[in-house]
């Protein structure tokens, strides 16, 4: 018997620290690639995490609010958004205990920043006030005000890595909701798509089966756009072999 693969999806928690969300967008786009998607407790640590990812087969990293950037040994800036601790601390672990066992991880947005600082890489904090092109302009909107299913900026994949794999296409166009992103890529990963301004738009890991990340947020427009599905299609894919070495 086929089993539908499970994913954890690590949301987001409210200010006041006392009520996890995720969009159905994610829940909706994994299981429109074939996953059963549950969101885990940030409250697991040791021996809880560890029997829950027992029964996972793959880790969605979701949106979010700005990671501390404490993090990753640097000073908050002024433009610098809301952080929750609890958030970050529990995704550092989870990135850590995944990352061990060689299960599947896709970050968006949020998520591709955290899975860079929590293995050991660094954040722009604020692209409109730090991040200059290499002829010293300043950053396209990555903040977009048109609504999720528009794409307003393109990327350009790198060739010959798993995401051009993936989407077959090396420039294809996506939407923007943020204003922090990857300035240095952790050990082990590598870029593997940026904007036409020079940011980093999507990291993958060299050796892991499928460990990646991109800034933008296929889960929008997975029913409307190619390009955004066979992201979740090829995560649940890798997921599935991962439950079926498991096995």
């Amino acid at each position: 018997m086929n089993l539908y693969p499970m994913i954890g999806i690590a949301g987001s928690i409210n200010k006041d620290e006392d009520s996890h969300s995720v969009p159905r967008s994610y829940m909706r786009a994994l299981r429109n690639s074939g996953a059963i998607p549950v969101m885990l407790s940030y409250d697991m640590e040791g021996e809880a995490l560890e029997s829950c990812l027992d029964r996972l087969d793959g880790i969605l990293l979701a949106g979010g609010n700005d990671v501390d950037p404490a993090l990753y040994g640097e000073a908050p800036v002024q433009a610098l958004g809301e952080v929750n601790p609890p958030r970050d601390a529990f995704e550092m672990r989870l990135v850590h205990a995944a990352v061990a066992r060689k299960m599947p991880i896709f970050g968006i947005c949020r998520g591709i920043q955290s899975l860079n600082v929590a293995l050991g890489g660094k954040l722009w904090q604020d692209l409109p006030s730090q991040f200059r092109t290499a002829d010293g302009q300043p950053p396209i909107l990555h903040s977009q005000t048109a609504r999720g299913y528009h794409q307003t900026h393109s990327v350009t994949a790198v060739e010959g890595t798993m995401l051009h794999t993936i989407e077959k296409d090396l420039c294809f166009r996506v939407n923007s909701f943020h204003h922090e992103a990857v300035w240095v890529p952790a050990p082990g990963m590598r870029v593997c798509a940026y904007a036409q301004d020079g940011v980093i738009e999507a990291i993958e890991h060299t050796e892991l089966p499928f460990c990646m990340g991109v800034q933008w947020h296929p889960e929008l427009f997975f029913d409307r756009d190619v390009h955004s599905s066979v992201l979740f299609d090829s995560f649940v894919a890798a997921a599935g072999k991962y439950q079926q070495a498991k096995a």
